[in-house]
């Protein structure tokens, strides 16, 4: 039996159409099976199918409902152990599968059978579709993925009722649960999260006590309740983790930055293709951390809805795009329909199944106004002489930002900065978001210094950088400058020149001449009254 659990396949698929050979490594979310080059060193990234599983069946049964081609690929099975050796020889054969009709034979796969048990589903669901039309399933789920409001201002609209339906609570066996787990119906009403949880939500953390061998233990979860196939409700408790890996996740491998954004923002930060391992479907989606249990939650992209208008603030087209793909829009001035206005980052979130305020990013107007100020002194001073009314304001705000991009949002080409004109390389670098290293530059003090210049999309236009903000690490490429700028233009003190009167030029980090070092060594005065000798 144990050899038996071993015996894996993989399947060799050829495209009809094209005479190309490869193997499936999954399915996309169209119902074409994921394709990689049929070699060896590939083997990695073949899905393979126990031969005694249901996981193959699951496969073309989800082909045949949703590739609109089936009839343009075949299929072939390999033993997963022997694929190295076999492949070649299995795509020598394939060049011509008529010819080589009766050496295929021991591998092809007879998809018949499946294609006729999904078409016979497929009849039978038109069938009963016109009594089924108020209690579709898919259609609630739609309507519930479509209802996302937070507790304060949400950035998702209100969707209404439309024919949403919460989970019938008549389905609810709460003695059972209360014996098996220690939750209690009027507990949870009045916490509040019935609510949450009847409308597909999760509820707060909350105290479970399940029963295990006889003995009862206390424990804190957050609780949502799941629906089968026929209808009955269980109760789903997501238990505390400690803090994840965070390495792999649905055969998505985290990279350095989704780690570091998932732990600063509790958001990946952007789209992934996540891997069903029981059908190989392959879907596009959102993943996040749930911020009270340490659990990795997803949510297909597709079922994520993008809101034009955040209370009375547009969110704009650009906006809309990098919310798509999972960035975070920085700094967005929000306000409310009762009028109160704050700044706060958007993304989506997996647990708002839509666009959220990202928690502790939340400021005052006026406290962003003044960091912003802080960070660019030039620009907000340009801005203070722009602005006039309020209004006036938000518009000439707008204004700017549009001049950095084109129409279509991509980076508008600058060619120069600070005075410094560009080369035809660095006007190509900037526009291709990549960042450009500009020599000499005027500080605030009339020395030349060394930056770097590059688009930041979040905030949509140039940002000034000492470092290059390219590198994977944090290595300040322009050393010469470095000390120069951080105490002529940032008042910090470097020890070996805190006497000098004078502004320090390129490159200097010591006193330049007799006439500095004399400075630099001379005690400062005392400024408090002593005992005259």
């Amino acid at each position: 039996m144990a050899k038996k659990k071993d015996e894996k396949d993989v399947l060799v698929v050829r495209d009809e159409k094209t005479g190309e050979i490869s193997v499936v490594a999954g399915l996309n979310a169209d119902g074409f099976p994921k394709r990689i080059p049929a070699k060896a060193e590939n083997s990695q990234s073949f899905l393979q199918f126990d031969r005694h599983g249901d996981v193959l069946d699951n496969f073309f049964k989800n082909f045949f409902r949703q590739c609109k081609e089936p009839s343009r690929f075949g299929f072939y099975r390999v033993a997963a152990d022997q694929a190295d050796k076999l492949l070649e020889v299995i795509k020598d054969l394939l060049k011509d599968p008529d010819g080589n009709k009766e050496l295929l034979a021991p591998h092809k796969v007879d998809t018949s059978g499946y294609e006729k048990k999904v078409q016979e589903e497929q009849s039978a669901e038109k069938q009963e579709q016109p009594e089924q039309k108020q209690d579709d399933e898919p259609k609630k789920q739609e309507e519930l993925e479509q209802k996302n409001e937070q507790n304060q201002e949400s950035p998702q609209q209100t969707q209404g009722n439309r024919g949403y339906r919460p989970i019938d609570e008549s389905k609810i066996n709460w003695q059972e649960l209360e014996e098996k787990w220690g939750v209690k119906r009027d507990d949870l009403e009045k916490s509040g999260d019935l609510q949450k949880m009847l409308n597909y939500g999760k509820s707060d953390l909350v105290k479970v006590t399940p029963n295990f061998g006889g003995e009862a233990f206390e424990l804190d979860a957050r609780l949502s309740f799941k629906k089968d196939g026929e209808g009955n409700v269980s109760l789903v408790p997501h238990f505390i983790r400690k803090e994840q890996k965070l390495e792999e996740y649905k055969e998505h491998k985290f990279s350095d930055e989704d780690r570091k954004n998932l732990r600063e923002t509790g958001n990946l930060g952007r789209v992934v293709d996540l891997v069903d391992k029981e059908t190989g479907e392959i879907t596009p989606s959102f993943v996040s951390i749930d911020r009270k249990t340490n659990e990795i939650t997803d949510v297909p992209a597709s079922k994520v809805r993008i809101p034009e208008r955040i209370g009375k603030t547009e969110i704009t087209k650009q906006e809309q795009d990098m919310l798509r793909a999972g960035l975070p829009v920085r700094d967005k001035l929000i306000e409310r329909n009762d009028g109160r206005k704050f700044v706060t980052t958007l993304q989506v979130n997996v647990e708002q199944r839509g666009v959220e305020f990202v928690p502790g990013t939340g400021r005052s107007p006026r406290t962003a106004q003044t960091q912003e100020a802080k960070e660019n002194p030039t620009q907000a001073q340009a801005q203070a002489q722009s602005q006039g009314t309020e209004n006036a304001a938000g518009t000439n705000k707008e204004q700017r930002r549009n001049t950095w991009t084109n129409e279509d949002g991509s980076i508008r080409s600058i060619s120069k900065w600070s005075n410094v004109n560009f080369t035809d390389q660095q006007k190509a670098d900037y526009v291709a978001g990549r960042a450009v290293r500009l020599e000499n530059v005027t500080d605030k003090q009339g020395f030349h210094a060394t930056m770097y210049i590059k688009f930041n999309p979040e905030k949509g236009r140039p940002y000034r950088y000492d470092t290059n903000p390219d590198n994977a690490q944090q290595v300040a490429p322009s050393n010469e400058s470095r000390t120069q700028v951080a105490v002529n233009n940032e008042g910090k003190t470097n020890e070996a020149t805190k006497n000098l009167k004078e502004p320090l030029q390129k490159g200097q980090t010591a006193p330049k001449d007799n006439n500095q070092q004399r400075q630099q060594e001379k005690p400062q005065k005392r400024t408090g009254k002593g005992m005259k000798m």
